[in-house]
């Protein structure tokens, strides 16, 4: 399909191919071996079931694309088949993001360059990159939201805050809140290892038993585990942190 996309010139008819063969992607196999990838997550959220039904979202749009201020150009339509552009999304969250894409700066990919698509720069973070960790959370009075890590550059800090806006983080409450659970069952263990008591023998058991469920649920197949990652960072003493992450950053 690829090929013949690549071999029309008009864009209408780029556009039908497209529109005929959309089942492709749509196809169960392809989303069912997608959320595999990610334990039945969405990639920009981590949730598994807090934003609704999956689908199967293209990175860069295929169709138009807008920038911020709306103004549209034509989307990377070479991509429509490419798995590499896919990334399984949240309903709400894909149809918040739509068609916006925009670029930090420089010119976009364009079909006749390979290499373009590599030194393009997207604003939108890319959920399957390192990139990913300029995004962190915070628990205030009313939820626990998405928010830049600390000491960002400045235009990493955009990046985030652009990313957080676009794909809408923040705006659901069901989200935020299902968050929230997840960072006070958190503290809740952190809590559990400063008061572990007794004799030594039983203390360290109680110490090692929510050390470990604390491992479990920064997982990588766990739900939010970004989320209690932040938590641990921000409010379990320093010997819990470093046994809980020295070994996994030595990887």
């Amino acid at each position: 399909i690829t090929t013949l996309l690549r071999a029309e010139t008009d864009a209408g008819e780029r556009e039908k191919i497209i529109e005929k063969n959309q089942g492709l992607w749509r196809d169960d196999r392809i989303r069912n071996w997608l959320l595999q990838q990610f334990n039945n997550k969405c990639w920009y959220t981590e949730a598994q079931d807090s934003v609704s039904s999956f689908h199967v979202d293209h990175y860069r749009p295929k169709g138009r694309v807008k920038d911020l201020q709306g103004a549209e150009c034509d989307g990377y339509w070479w991509l429509a088949f490419d798995w590499k552009n896919y990334r399984i999304c949240g309903q709400l969250i894909n149809v918040k993001k739509l068609d916006v894409f925009p670029i930090v700066e420089g010119a976009r990919a364009n079909a006749a360059d390979p290499v373009s698509l590599e030194l393009e720069a997207p604003l939108l973070i890319d959920p399957t990159t390192d990139e990913a960790r300029l995004i962190t959370y915070e628990k205030d009075e009313d939820a626990c939201l998405a928010i830049p890590a600390a000491c960002l550059s400045a235009s990493d800090e955009q990046r985030a805050i652009s990313t957080i806006e676009m794909l809408g983080l923040n705006l659901r409450d069901r989200l935020n809140q299902k968050r929230t659970l997840f960072w006070d069952n958190c503290l809740m263990t952190i809590a559990d290892y400063k008061g572990a008591k007794g004799p030594q023998a039983l203390k360290l058991v109680g110490q090692a038993s929510a050390r470990n469920k604390l491992k479990q649920m920064i997982a990588y197949t766990a739900e939010f585990s970004s989320v209690v990652e932040a938590c641990i960072r921000k409010n379990a003493p320093g010997p819990l942190i470093a046994s809980i992450f020295e070994q996994m950053e030595g990887r």
